[in-house]
């Protein structure tokens, strides 16, 4: 998982398309150590290891501990959304609006069931920034 705190971190994401939304949000954010961060998930991240780094497993309701896939199952994410290449999941974690926004790639390896629940929940967006 690449961790992006600030613009000078962006330049490990070896995905163009996600690395090119990053920049944007960051453009459009500004100061990323109030509101929250980024994480590029990589083909090698596992569910396991992304739920280690935000303290959260990413397929449970956070509240109700309802798995997906269960028939009671609803996301805690804000939402999901769909790009040409790639999935972007934005969770907020406190009252005060701070939050983590995670880049899943298509195709790349990535936890089919991760893949799999953001398709289920994803909006869709014709262009990339």
């Amino acid at each position: 998982v690449i961790v992006v705190r600030n613009l000078s971190h962006i330049h490990q994401i070896g995905n163009t398309e996600i690395r090119e939304l990053v920049r944007q949000r960051i453009d459009d954010l500004g100061a990323l150590d109030e509101l929250g961060y980024f994480l590029a998930v990589e083909s090698s991240d596992t569910s396991e290891a992304l739920s280690a780094q935000l303290g959260f497993d990413l397929l449970r309701n956070r509240f109700t501990g309802a798995r997906y896939g269960q028939p009671e199952f609803t996301p805690s994410f804000e939402f999901v959304e769909e790009f040409p290449s790639c999935y972007d999941m934005v969770f907020v974690l406190s009252d005060d609006g701070f939050g983590v926004e995670l880049f899943f790639p298509k195709g790349e390896g990535i936890d089919a069931e991760l893949i799999a629940m953001c398709r289920m929940f994803a909006f869709r967006t014709e262009e990339a920034p």
